[in-house]
């Protein structure tokens, strides 16, 4: 992300964001799950624009993303790496499954 985006994120993203990387996934192409939740969430809401249908539209895929990793990651044990960030309930780890395997089947092989 440029300096302008980053800091336009709300400062608990920024945090979140910087808990969850881990030196070197960038090379390694490894994320966590818990990263990826973060940095997708991350991005969907720099994305979304009030009153923007195109801007919510691409925001959805994000945010999608971010919470199926968030799903899987809980199913996995790796706690909720939303939990600070939203105050909705994780959707159930079946319907993440299903929605990775037919929207983002490269999200399985994390974790």
């Amino acid at each position: 992300m440029c300096r302008r985006h980053w800091f336009a994120l709300r400062s608990h993203v920024r945090g979140a964001v910087l808990r969850e990387y881990r030196p070197g996934q960038e090379r390694d192409k490894k994320p966590s799950l818990r990263y990826l939740a973060v940095q997708q969430r991350a991005i969907g809401e720099l994305a979304f624009k009030p009153h923007d249908e195109k801007a919510a539209h691409d925001s959805s895929s994000y945010l999608v993303r971010a919470e199926i990793a968030r799903a899987l990651c809980i199913a996995h044990g790796g706690g909720d790496p939303l939990e600070e960030l939203t105050t909705n309930e994780p959707m159930p780890v079946e319907d993440a499954r299903a929605m990775a395997a037919r929207l983002f089947p490269a999200a399985l092989r994390y974790g």
